[in-house]
């Protein structure tokens, strides 16, 4: 549940390129005012104290009108230079430029802040001949350039300031976040091979050949998965990969109990995702759905990618959300816990984890940006 207000939602997503927007356009369009008045505030009080007429009433009534109309002019029309980016570029791209952290974001930010500069000024112009009737040439005087100039130079150094901050700041918020990244995941990791290591005693006690054929599953699953589960990144294919070995070592013991099906093109499965995401998913959709139900069921698990959003879901027809947790199966929310952790670190409010409860099962659903390896 969001308990933010418009305004704040909008300030704190206000510095970020989105494709999509959930915050109010009024309130983005409120920041944008409330910037260009500052902006010209500040100029004008910097040009009074530099000309000795701060203190000078005639001259903030003379110089306060056009300058903060050229400010609003500058403003808005970086605000729309930005939207229209937003709304012209591919979600990927748009991603790749928000990752940058380095003297790329510094040239992009500012030649948009640059250009938006020139061209809101050159609107001011307009609009102050086409509206007030203006001498447009008239008030061209070097005076006016000098204003003009020093107010695009304020408004560039500061936009390039603001995204050079942000992208550091970004950039050491995400090596602080490696750390808990990897607590969680250390976390993530003994939930699956304890459970697994489980199913094998259990298969000791009454079905000996078909313990030793799932440890031969298990070594091999290791073998082959373990280096990737250590990994900063992972991809969905290499995921789904795993996913399908560890549905296959439960197939030895649940047998017909557990059918399964993995649905996922090209695309979807060249994603780049953080390891280990789906796992925990599928985890608790056998264990708290289909393995207490005594026919068992079938795991149904989907990713495609829309305007550039990857959505992955997982369907069961097991017990369902409602079902009462049987004894020692609890524990299933410190698994979702900690995912919606990692996607907070690694996307902010970018991606989200829901749970949705069906006619007969379960659904749970990952939506997170499309990012793929060029």
């Amino acid at each position: 549940m969001n308990t933010q207000t418009p305004l704040l939602h909008a300030w704190r997503s206000f510095w970020v390129l989105k494709k999509q927007r959930s915050e109010a356009a009024w309130a983005r369009l409120l920041i944008s005012t409330g910037i260009a008045i500052a902006m010209a505030l500040i100029l004008l009080s910097l040009a009074g104290l530099f000309t000795g007429n701060l203190t000078k009433l005639s001259w903030w009534s003379h110089g306060l009108p056009s300058c903060l109309f050229i400010s609003l002019c500058i403003s808005y029309t970086i605000h729309g230079l930005y939207r229209g980016i937003e709304m012209a570029l591919p979600v990927a791209v748009i991603y790749r430029i928000s990752a940058w952290r380095d003297w790329r974001a510094s040239i992009f930010f500012g030649m948009v802040g640059i250009l938006g500069s020139l061209l809101g000024g050159g609107i001011a112009l307009s609009l102050l001949s086409l509206l007030f009737n203006v001498d447009v040439v008239g008030v061209v005087t070097p005076h006016f350039i000098g204003n003009f100039l020093l107010i695009t130079v304020a408004i560039t150094v500061t936009n390039l300031l603001w995204w050079s901050l942000h992208a550091r700041r970004q950039a050491l918020k995400l090596q602080a976040t490696e750390s808990q990244l990897r607590l969680l995941q250390a976390q993530i990791e003994p939930h699956f091979l304890f459970n697994t290591l489980a199913n094998v005693q259990s298969l000791m006690d009454h079905d000996t050949p078909r313990a030793k054929l799932m440890l031969e599953a298990f070594s091999e699953y290791l073998r082959t998965s373990l280096s990737q589960l250590r990994s900063a990144d992972s991809t969905l294919g290499a995921e789904l990969d795993m996913v399908k070995g560890y549905l296959l070592l439960l197939q030895i013991r649940m047998g017909e109990r557990l059918q399964f099906v993995i649905d996922a093109d090209v695309q979807a499965r060249a994603a780049i995702v953080p390891p280990l995401l789906l796992q925990p998913l599928v985890e608790n959709a056998i264990h708290h759905g289909l393995e207490p139900k005594v026919e068992g069921g079938q795991l149904h698990i989907s990713a495609s990618v829309n305007e550039g959003r990857l959505e992955i879901c997982v369907n069961d027809d097991g017990l369902g959300l409602q079902a009462p947790l049987r004894a020692g199966r609890s524990g299933n929310g410190v698994a979702l816990e900690n995912i919606r952790a990692r996607l907070k670190t690694r996307y902010a409010d970018n991606a989200s984890l829901s749970l949705h409860s069906l006619p007969v099962g379960t659904r749970v659903c990952l939506n997170i940006p499309y990012n793929a390896k060029p």
